[in-house]
């Protein structure tokens, strides 16, 4: 395999590039404006067919032609990635440093570094989930798809190599790994949604499908060429009802995946003939803006993300179109003047060695920007840096709030001090404040009503994991014992009053977690807290939760005289889920309490527990600092809310 000639590549379709187009209007449409289209990240997954079809049509073709060349392979393949990708990370970079407070630029730099090198989706898989909010302010989230296909680039050549060496069947080993990958996306979308969307274990089927059809077309090119009107007709169809019929709440990639995925695999199959082919994707405006779509794949997202942080929240209809605007000309003159040079005109070799250096220089930037915890001496920072706040001593970490998320829990985890009583003769009721960090952020609102009341409290609270019996997910392995334990004290401390307590925005079926299964585990859990002969049971509903943390949007705003109220960054998810628990609690006969009526209205969330001066009632994107708690519990007391013994 060593290179006798030049690579030889696919005859160039303006169709393939029209369907590019396709893909990227569907993905700008889903992250400028979600509320129209709630299916387009779907175009993902076009993406991923398109590099298939074109990446397995040049190595077949080159290995059975006996002039396949890894280096020159990889070369292009750098040429073609490398230069958009570089100058993005670094404007961003550059942006970041002007714009975004410290704690956000040093998540973006560990996420830059991770982007490049592309190993971004293995990073995002051990945070979080696509559609969390947490990535609306992340201006490298996207570079997750980038990284599965440059992984596909580096194990497809080499797995095909090893395949023709042997003499094996291109297509039996296609078809095999595409089986094996969605079998492995199906059986772990259930048990774990974050890997099946990230890994690329789950992912390489649909790049599979593209090598599937590459084989088709070379070897058997008639098979699926005979009525190109009908396979456009159909492949169109599909991929506008995956458009149309999945959201951000369905079990994604699995079956769902199949209509963006066939979709595109009949379209590409079609070929140039087909109606839908010919009349729309060869369209002039079309085949533009694919030839432009990978440059506005990377730039269309941090600019977003930037735009957020100038507004502190959703940026207005004028303001994406903006965006969108911005996009499209930071990408025309990525295309014409760093691209097209970068393939086609500068030396090769001099041109990739400068692409990997710089590309390295990057990511060492990003690695050191988190390492320096996001450089907070920088003027973007100066206010924020007068506010301090030891979570740690209100939370009391290490003692009564635990780590769920490490594989062994023991019940010395939590101290004795956690049960609230002063000795064995104490006699006053107990309330029990049991959940996750959002409960533990009520504790010392609950402390303040206690000595008035006269009743002691207890506190059991671990990260991330709600007071359920029997909840589990797979980033808190230790949730079902520390429940368990929990529930055992709640029988020996036979407390009057039990308080749930979470953010269960995290464990909403939008964020892949939440399930119908978890509100009968949810039931469960009440009536085994009847049983055990708990008097009164509460509920705390959502706390409002910001896409950018609290004290960053009510210094903006503080300094503009908007002292009361904000809406700005409210992240809507809240209400409801908020609602949901209200029902469920109505319909369990248990009490509730709303955080979120007696904090928001229709003008916007409190921000401060002083009009005067800025006191924040969260530290961060939503957990309350002591003044805020103690602010809430009074107003859930006095509005008899909340009822304490």
């Amino acid at each position: 395999m060593q290179a006798t000639a030049h690579l030889s590549h696919p005859k160039y379709r303006t169709d393939i590039d029209g369907l590019r187009a396709v893909a990227i209007l569907a993905v700008l449409g889903f992250h400028v404006f979600p509320e129209w289209m709630r299916g387009g990240f779907v175009g993902v997954d076009i993406f991923f067919v398109i590099s298939g079809f074109l990446i397995s049509t040049i190595i077949f073709e080159n290995l059975e032609a006996g002039h396949f060349s890894y280096a020159e392979f990889y070369a292009r393949r750098i040429k073609r990635i490398f230069p958009a990708l570089v100058l993005t990370l670094a404007a961003s970079f550059a942006l970041g440093w002007i714009l975004m407070p410290a704690k956000y630029f040093a998540l973006a730099g560990k996420h830059m570094f991770s982007g490049a090198a592309f190993l971004a989706n293995f990073t995002l898989l051990r945070e979080t989930n696509y559609f969390n909010s947490t990535g609306e302010t992340d201006p490298f989230h996207h570079l997750w798809s980038l990284a599965v296909e440059e992984q596909f680039y580096i194990v497809w050549p080499l797995l095909l190599g090893l395949v023709w060496r042997r003499r094996w069947n291109f297509f039996w080993i296609t078809m095999g790994v595409a089986l094996s990958s969605f079998a492995f996306d199906l059986s772990t979308l259930s048990s774990d949604a974050a890997v099946a969307f990230y890994s690329p274990l789950s992912r390489f089927w649909e790049l599979m499908l593209g090598g599937v059809l590459a084989y088709f077309q070379l070897h058997r090119p008639g098979l699926l060429s005979k009525n190109p009107q009908w396979l456009s007709s159909a492949g169109a169809a599909l991929v506008v009802t995956g458009f149309s019929v999945i959201s951000p709440g369905s079990d994604f990639p699995g079956w769902a995946a199949l209509f963006p995925t066939l979709g595109a695999f009949l379209l590409i199959a079609a070929g140039p003939l087909g109606w839908v082919n010919r009349r729309l994707l060869s369209a002039k405006p079309m085949v533009w803006i694919g030839l432009i779509s990978y440059p506005l794949y990377l730039w269309h997202w941090p600019l977003l993300v930037f735009a957020r942080f100038h507004t502190l929240g959703d940026p207005s209809v004028a303001q994406r179109l903006a965006v969108v605007a911005a996009s499209i000309a930071a990408s025309w003159a990525t295309y014409r003047f760093l691209e097209k040079p970068a393939r086609w005109k500068w030396p090769g070799k001099p041109v990739v060695a400068t692409l990997l250096v710089m590309l390295s220089v990057l990511a060492v930037a990003g690695k050191v920007s988190d390492r320096e915890q996001g450089f907070p001496n920088r003027p973007v920072n100066a206010e924020l840096l007068k506010f301090r706040y030891d979570y740690a001593r209100d939370f009391r970490t290490g003692r009564c709030f635990i780590e769920a998320s490490k594989k062994e829990f023991s019940e010395t985890d939590f101290q004795p001090e956690c049960s609230g009583r002063s000795g064995p003769d104490d006699t006053a009721p107990v309330v029990l404040l049991w959940g996750d960090s959002f409960a533990a952020s009520l504790y010392r609102g609950l402390k303040h009503e206690s000595g008035p009341l006269g009743f002691d409290l207890a506190q059991y609270t671990a990260n991330g994991c709600p007071g359920i019996l029997g909840f589990d997910i797979d980033k808190r392995p230790g949730c079902s014992e520390i429940n368990a334990y929990v529930f055992g004290r709640i029988k020996l401390l036979k407390p009057h009053t039990v308080i749930l307590g979470g953010n269960w925005t995290l464990y909403d079926r939008r964020h892949n977690n939440w399930t119908q299964l978890d509100f009968v585990k949810l039931r469960a859990t009440m009536q085994a807290l009847r049983q055990a002969g708990v008097v009164h049971i509460v509920i705390f509903g959502q706390l409002p939760t910001f896409k950018i943390d609290q004290p960053i949007v009510a210094n903006k705003v503080f300094r503009k005289g908007e002292k009361d109220r904000t809406m700005r960054s409210v992240n809507p998810l809240d209400y409801p889920v908020n609602e949901q628990m209200r029902q469920f609690a109505k319909d369990n006969g248990v009490d509730f309490v709303s955080p979120l009526d007696l904090l928001c209205n229709a003008q916007g969330c409190l921000i401060s527990a002083s009009r005067d001066e800025l006191v924040p009632l969260a530290f961060d994107y939503g957990h309350l600092t002591e003044a805020g708690s103690v602010f809430l519990l009074e107003r859930a007391v006095a509005q008899k809310q909340l009822a304490l013994p």
